[in-house]
């Protein structure tokens, strides 16, 4: 097999099971599910992230066994993981995709819609992945600029710190 017939299999079974994992949190009820295709972003750790809210700690918790459990059933093993005793951002770094299950305040906090806006998103739409046009996305990262929300537990722990003059 060729170096690029390989990768492209690579590639294939990477985007597959990036929906594989939105599907498997959207099967816990977690909203705003995003999945970044990074493959074309230089120094991306990983080729899709998959990104989900939730409303509480208990389903972040809920959402956060239940991708581990629904990667294992799929051959996937136990992912490297972290964020477990937060329960505000469990990171789960299946190698070539990475799950990141946030607390609604932790996902307005740290907004990584932004950080990676290079990426191609995509959403869930009847079980497949619909990528976003490009006026959907600017859309979605300029609302993130315009409204972005400080949750309270954040807007504290930051009150600290000032501006060096």
């Amino acid at each position: 097999m060729s170096v690029q017939t390989e990768r492209k299999r690579d590639a294939a079974h990477s985007k597959a099971y990036a929906l594989y994992c939105a599907r498997a949190v959207e099967d816990k009820k977690a909203e705003d599910i995003l999945i970044f295709d990074l493959t074309d972003v230089e120094g991306a750790p990983a080729t899709y992230f998959v990104l989900c809210s939730c409303l509480s700690e208990v389903q972040v918790d809920a959402v956060s066994a239940g991708m581990e459990r629904a990667g294992k059933d799929a051959g996937q093993g136990l992912p490297k993981s972290e964020g477990w005793d937060a329960k505000q951002w469990v990171i789960l770094d299946y190698f070539d995709v990475v799950v990141h299950v946030f607390h609604q305040d932790a996902r307005d906090f740290y907004r990584l819609e932004k950080l990676w806006s290079e990426a191609d998103f995509y959403t869930l739409q009847e079980s497949k992945a619909v990528k976003m046009n490009k006026t959907t996305k600017t859309a979605l990262l300029n609302d993130l600029q315009n409204n972005r929300r400080i949750p309270a537990r954040y807007a504290e722990q930051s009150s600290g710190y000032t501006k060096d003059k």
